[in-house]
């Protein structure tokens, strides 16, 4: 007979239980070289029948349907163009406890998910498996249309392993978090120029415990360390820096002996941080701001720094069948662990049969570009892993659009740790110039200094250097390997260098060689400029030698300045006029023309007024996405200004009085050709007829 599933909306799926095939449970065991879990989905050539097992999930949540929670399932193929399959059979799933060769239960594959009628499964055809996912558009007939499928292979670029904790998770099955991937390795394969491309997806567990736990832990740590005076790393070079200074507790009294010894016992029974109710204890209130905090506790790690201590790789996930591995935390706490990258060993985390991953912990490539296949070779290669916390930790104001681009953008950055480059690109000057998404305060997932590109990772070839700004495509958008897009200034303009090019060492007796980064060697550098969406971006790059760099954290942006070209753009003036004027109804936009092409500066771009009251005020800085300015009471000045090629173009954001003398004036720097010569003169007075 059948029954209906009903959801909050609409009909979910219709079950028919009775007396199917003969099939022990509905699947295959797959190869074992495919990391897979021991059942998955079949198709038979001889039957023309798919054969699974599927679960019920309702908005991410597992649901039963009488009770159940898995089904067996068997599907044909009602058409190729369109691919739909109907399902035909369906029974609970391994009633009889069958068990597979190996002995364990098996592994139910498929999920059907009722608020998006989403069907989806690893299927094997033959002997490959692959994944797919169906949707269900006709529930009398229960077809199911096909939406996505790719082969699953053994090896790929990422692998990402679910992890939730304190017992709960966003991802309650693997294929849940493909959407999530994919965004993810889009963002990477356009900036990788299509070299990083491919992931797989594992199940990491459930932890039962949380971020109060893992902070009691933490916490416990430090204490013991400071009741031991501060031995070991890296606490001794905190006793070593803070001694003289009284920071750090340096021989303790008997009372803060004490007072800690209580405190630990306090973290032990509650099993959370000191900070979750310990200050408003007796003892908390009279020491907890007075030292504890500042003397001790200051000096600990986060929660963060047990999460994966002690986890083991899932079963089946070989870390050489992968360049990198990620692991997606996540919980239905507003608590968030955020992200990083490390040795998977410096993590704690294990092989999948608890043996420690090789190496004592990262410290970076010895020669860039790197790959695994290069540390290999130069005996330099260890095991990188990172995380990044997908909890939503403002569920009342963030939307799902906004959550799962903050933690693609996340996911990206940490990858591109993990795939070589293990500082940030900064700025010269210590500004606030968010380009790159290796930024220390992020830039979009598409900016990412081609140099990097080319020197750390090797996605790019030395070819696509040029000296010749004419030939430099613009990296936005961009998908040709081959074309130019980084400029590399002329001579005048390098600057000295430590190379941390490699040397061999000899201990006094002439033996033992040891490789180390030469950092008394000085060399000259290269500065370089690359263009996105039409703006010229200008940074100072480490040493490089036939093809090769070393000791790389990235890149360090500063203001546009080649010495080779020392003149200043010119107005072009229209009709004897520096200032065209453009109208609709609501506003007027200036427009100004220039002799060569300008770009964004640093300084500010002003209207007065004939008395010299200032109207507008925009402040420019390089990018037009990262300037500010007062725009009639538009916060971003790529609302107020637009620089294309020749023409800078300002909207006014109001009607300006018929007949009235206005300036227009910029400050030194605002606005700039890209060698950072500022547009001269610098004042223009101009009427609005």
């Amino acid at each position: 007979m059948k029954y209906f599933f009903s959801c909050s909306f609409l009909i979910a799926l219709l079950i028919q239980t009775g007396p199917l095939s003969a099939q022990s449970y509905f699947g295959i065991e797959p190869d074992i070289k495919y990391g897979l879990p021991n059942n998955v989905g079949v198709y038979s050539d001889e039957t023309g029948l798919i054969s699974s097992c599927l679960s019920l999930y309702d908005k991410g949540k597992p649901i039963t349907l009488g009770g159940q929670y898995y089904f067996g399932v068997a599907f044909e193929i009602k058409s190729l163009n369109p691919p739909i399959i109907t399902l035909i059979d369906s029974r609970i799933f391994n009633e009889s406890e069958l068990k597979t060769s190996s002995g364990e239960a098996p592994y139910c594959s498929g999920t059907f998910e009722s608020s998006t009628m989403i069907y989806q499964d690893t299927i094997q055809v033959g002997s490959i498996p692959h994944y797919i996912a169906f949707k269900l558009v006709d529930d009398i007939n229960y077809d199911f249309e096909l939406t996505d499928s790719s082969t699953i292979t053994e090896k790929a670029d990422i692998a990402f392993v679910l992890r939730g904790y304190n017992g709960t998770t966003r991802y309650n099955f693997p294929a849940s978090f493909r959407a999530d991937a994919k965004r993810a390795l889009k963002g990477l394969s356009e900036l990788s120029f299509g070299k990083i491309s491919s992931y797989r997806i594992f199940d990491g567990g459930i932890d039962p415990n949380g971020s109060d736990y893992y902070q009691s832990l933490e916490d416990i740590k430090t204490i013991d360390a400071a009741l031991s005076g501060w031995t070991g790393e890296p606490w001794e070079q905190y006793k070593e820096r803070d001694a003289a200074s009284g920071e750090i507790l340096i021989n303790p009294t008997d009372e803060e002996i004490s007072v800690l010894q209580s405190l630990r016992q306090w973290l032990v029974d509650n099993k959370k941080g000191v900070r979750e109710g310990w200050q408003e204890s007796e003892l908390g209130a009279v020491h907890y701001s007075s030292w504890v905090s500042g003397k001790v506790l200051g000096y600990g790690g986060t929660a963060a720094a047990s999460f994966l201590n002690g986890l083991r790789f899932p079963e089946g996930l070989k870390e050489s069948n992968f360049k990198t591995t990620g692991f997606i935390l996540s919980s239905t706490d507003k608590y968030s662990t955020s992200g990083a990258m490390a040795g998977c060993k410096t993590l704690g985390i294990t092989q999948s049969d608890g043996q420690p991953f090789p190496g004592t912990g990262y410290g970076g490539p010895q020669i860039y570009p790197t790959s695994k296949e290069k540390q290999l070779a130069t005996d330099d290669y260890e095991v990188t892993c990172f995380y990044v916390d997908y909890s939503d930790t403002v569920p009342d104001t963030s939307t799902a659009e906004s959550l799962a681009a903050s933690n693609g953008d996340t996911t990206v950055h940490e990858a591109i740790h993990a795939f070589g480059q293990r500082g940030h690109d900064n700025d010269e000057n210590g500004d606030d110039f968010p380009y790159s998404i290796m930024g220390p305060t992020g830039g979009k997932v598409d900016q990412y200094p081609i140099w990097n590109r080319v020197f750390i990772h090797g996605w790019l070839p030395e070819s696509t250097i040029t000296d010749d700004p004419t030939l430099v495509a613009d990296t936005y958008g961009a998908t040709d390997p081959n074309a130019k897009y980084l400029l590399r200034l002329g001579p005048q303009n390098d600057f000295d260098c430590i190379s941390y090019v490699l040397i061999t060492l000899f201990d006094v007796n002439g033996e033992n060689p040891a490789t180390v980064a030469d950092d008394t060697d000085i060399r000259k550098c290269h500065r370089y400029q690359e263009l996105y969406n039409g703006s010229w971006v200008q940074y100072k790059a480490p040493y490089t030698e036939g093809g090769s760099t070393w000791r790389t954290p990235g890149v360090a942006f500063e203001p546009l300045n080649d010495l080779a070209d020392t003149k200043a753009p010119e107005v072009i003036l229209t009709n004897g006029n520096a200032v065209e004027i453009e109208q609709d109804e609501l506003e007027q936009r200036i427009k100004v023309r220039f002799d060569e092409k300008i770009n964004l500066g640093k300084g500010y771009v002003v209207i007065n007024d004939a008395d010299g009251t200032q109207l507008i005020s925009m402040q420019t800085n390089r990018l037009s996405e990262v300037s500010l300015g007062d725009c009639k009471g538009k916060p971003n000045t790529s609302l107020c200004l637009e620089i294309s090629g020749y023409l800078l173009k300002i909207n006014t954001g109001f009607m300006l009085n018929s007949g009235q003398d206005y300036s227009l004036v910029f400050s030194d720097g605002a606005i700039t050709d890209r060698a950072g010569n500022s547009v001269v003169p610098r004042s223009y007075e101009f009427n609005s007829d």
